[in-house]
């Protein structure tokens, strides 16, 4: 395991603000993107964070802020 818990926190916290390509995570978190990628799955299957298409890009996000952009969806 090549990252710390205090990664995977700043990680989640990032996408409680808006939807990530995790790339962009990486930078801006200066972190390895393996490693973010592994954060992520691990969120994921904690039930903490999400994948959210756009139709064209795949980004993560954490759960609230999915379920934020979901409702102001179908709100129109």
């Amino acid at each position: 395991m090549g990252y710390t818990e205090e990664d995977k926190q700043k990680v989640l916290e990032k996408m409680k603000d808006k939807a990530w390509k995790t790339r962009d995570l990486a930078k801006i978190l200066k972190l390895n993107k393996r490693d973010v990628d592994k954060i992520v799955q691990e969120l994921i299957m904690e039930g903490k964070a999400d994948y959210w298409s756009s139709g064209s890009t795949t980004l993560v996000t954490s759960k609230e802020f999915l379920e934020d952009m979901e409702r102001r969806r179908s709100q129109g």
